[in-house]
């Protein structure tokens, strides 16, 4: 006990944290009070473990005492916030202790113990907390509140209501919140008579809120007339609270309408360039759901900004769902991204009404317009299209053939496997590329004969998609040309065709992998390492410990992935075998390749003092997962004097602290 106590004293903190766990265990009730003097030393991992025996080898009769005392020490937040959390910690153990020794005439700890008992939540402290409500110091009435409020029980709704009544604004203003958030229909008349006092309005609009009477929306739609625009935006913000509270949007948009009349379009356009952000996204949804086409233009206006962009759409969405045809005079413009903006409205409500509209914008000049147009119209989805956005399979941009393959995905119901495979004998090496990528996205394992001959075209560009095709396809044909095209010349299409075998191969693919580890470019090695960590087939290991030994490191550190995926005892010693690599990507790869490994955290602990700050990220992110006992030790002691904010935040993450 001498030793521990001398420890206790010592200037390093290990040591003083060592001292506390050999008490760990004895359960000798005279360390208690070397344990509460821990619970106020400098460093947090000292207090912390101070704070876990404490809880863990004693009976809570017998330290309870102690840690309210702490609460009195002035001079000391770190020894207060160990009490705290030792209170909390305790849960309703605490809570008779805590009811106790709330008598004390000292108000900061009387605020300490309501802080706890609404942490904890337990029934038996509500008592107290109304007590408290009507306590002498200001401090610990709107704390007692404010946990009345989180703890969500309706008895206390009647203290509360009696609170607010009463009108002092330190208890009232959160006992308005308390009330909106245990969501008693009983609070409402009294809620509504707060609202006439002008300080309270803002807490009482956020329960109004929450309780989303219809009633009350009467009281609330004046107040976007408020003289204090903190008001006029808390009551749009609370307007907006019904609406996802699930109120009718046609009974919300009446009543202000009914209330405001030709005021209203104006006051939300208003809010709607506020410089508030939230306050902004409130007023693009109430002007959508106004359903007023005289929003357009504003909303327009705003949807230039990127950032509310997708809240414009939706409400143009809701404004033009029930009338298509206002929308069409807005594609009269010769600005071409208000056209997509616009075609991107169209799209989303899909109406009949746009696809003449659509069908000339698939001859616009402009490539995105032709390509907004070909998704647009088939999500109409009308047949009569499929002929117009087949034209688009050569466009001059292959970001406009990319849409027109994904329109024409849309419409697949209308594709027949004849016409697309006369398609991949087209002429034009655009056409026949986006057949063969139609045939896979249809799975046309009737094509495959086709597709495979397809693998002798010319143009790199269609072997590539017809690999892609392959892939999707994935029959036992399909992979027999999937191999074939191993061999093609175009280091691109060998990659397509590794990575292509290694998500639908099976061990049929493994043979034909292997040849590709032995390729002259470094990327298809890369590739042929990671398809065969896809495969999983452990037969690949010594293919994959070989290619640690290649000169390009992209190659060993896909190797050393690919090896983590596929586990066992071989590939885990050849990637510890790659620890102290030179090359810091390589050693980092290594390290959380380790990670899903058993029985590695002493071969990683060490990384934790690594020069280089990634490496330590890469260390701590490998041990962190499910991180205990002398690993979490190792990570504390790293937080208390790592300097580099990089590693200081993968720690506290980790640690969760």
């Amino acid at each position: 006990m001498r030793e521990i106590i001398s420890q206790l004293n010592d200037t390093n903190v290990d040591t003083r944290r060592e001292a506390v766990e050999k008490i760990r265990g004895l359960k000798d009730e005279s360390c208690i009070p070397f344990l509460l003097k821990a619970m106020g030393d400098t460093s947090w991992r000292v207090r912390k473990s101070a704070v876990d025996v404490l809880l863990e080898d004693y009976s809570v009769e017998k330290y309870i005492d102690g840690v309210i005392r702490l609460l009195y020490v002035e001079d000391n937040a770190g020894v207060r916030n160990s009490a705290i959390e030792a209170l909390i910690k305790l849960r309703d153990r605490a809570t008779v202790f805590l009811v106790n020794a709330f008598g004390t005439s000292n108000r900061g700890v009387r605020k300490f113990i309501i802080d706890v008992l609404g942490e904890q939540m337990d029934p038996r402290s509500i008592p107290l907390m109304l007590d408290a409500i009507k306590d002498e110091d200001a401090n610990v009435r709107a704390t007692a509140v404010e946990h009345l409020g989180k703890i969500r029980e309706p008895s206390v709704v009647d203290a509360l209501i009696k609170t607010i009544d009463e009108g002092d604004l330190w208890t009232a203003y959160p006992a308005a919140d308390a009330l909106g958030r245990i969501g008693s229909r009983k609070a409402v008349p009294h809620l509504l008579c707060a609202l006439k006092k002008k300080p309270l309005r803002e807490p009482v609009l956020k329960a109004l809120g929450r309780l989303s009477e219809t009633s009350t929306l009467e009281y609330i739609i004046p107040l976007l007339e408020d003289a204090s625009r903190n008001i006029r935006e808390q009551a749009l913000k609370t307007i907006e609270t019904f609406y996802h509270n699930g109120i009718d949007a046609e009974f919300i948009t009446g009543e202000i309408k009914r209330i405001l009349d030709d005021r209203a379009l104006d006051l939300l356009i208003s809010h709607a360039w506020s410089n508030k952000r939230n306050v902004r996204f409130s007023a693009i949804l109430l002007l959508g759901l106004m359903k007023d086409e005289a929003a357009y233009g504003p909303l327009l206006e705003i949807s230039d900004e990127e950032e509310f962009a997708e809240d414009v759409k939706n409400a143009l969405v809701f404004i033009g769902k029930d009338k298509p045809g206002s929308l069409l005079g807005l594609f009269d413009t010769d600005s071409s991204s208000r056209k997509l903006f616009i075609s991107g409205v169209a799209a989303k409500i899909g109406s009949p009404a746009f696809y003449g509209i659509f069908e000339e914008m698939l001859g616009d000049e402009d490539g995105h317009v032709r390509s907004t147009a070909a998704l647009g119209i088939s999500k109409l989805d009308d047949t009569r299209s499929v002929k117009k956005i087949k034209a688009l399979l050569k466009d001059e941009y292959e970001d406009v053939q990319e849409a027109a393959v994904k329109a024409l995905w849309n419409l697949r119901r209308a594709l027949k496997t004849e016409d697309l495979l006369v398609m991949l004998r087209d002429k034009n090496n655009a056409v026949r590329k986006n057949a063969a990528l139609l045939l896979g996205k249809i799975r046309a394992v009737e094509a495959v004969e086709e597709l495979g001959f397809a693998l002798k075209d010319d143009d790199v560009k269609i072997r590539k998609a017809v690999v892609e095709a392959l892939s999707l396809i994935g029959t036992d044909a399909a992979l027999r040309y999937l191999k074939s095209a191993l061999t093609d010349e175009n280091p691109g299409i060998r990659i397509s065709s590794a990575l292509g075998l290694g998500a639908t191969g099976g061990e049929e693919g493994l043979d034909s992998l292997v040849i590709l580890a032995a390729d002259p470019e470094n990327t298809v090695r890369g590739a042929a390492a990671k398809s065969l960590g896809m495969l999983g087939n452990r037969s690949a290991v010594k293919i994959l410990v070989d290619l640690l030994k290649d000169e390009n490191g992209f190659v060993v550190t896909t190797s050393i992935e690919a090896l983590s995926i596929i586990g066992g005892d071989e590939a885990k010693d050849a990637i510890i075998g790659m620890l102290h690599s030179d090359d810091l990507e390589v050693k980092r790869t290594v390290i959380l390749s380790l990670a899903p490994f058993e029985n590695v955290e002493d071969i990683l602990a060490p990384f934790l003092r690594d020069p280089d700050w990634a490496t330590r990220i890469a260390a701590v992110r490998a041990l962190g997962m499910g991180a205990e006992g002398k690993i979490r030790t190792e990570l504390e002691r790293l937080l208390d004097t790592e300097e580099d904010p990089a590693v200081r935040k993968a720690v506290e993450e980790t640690l969760r602290v």
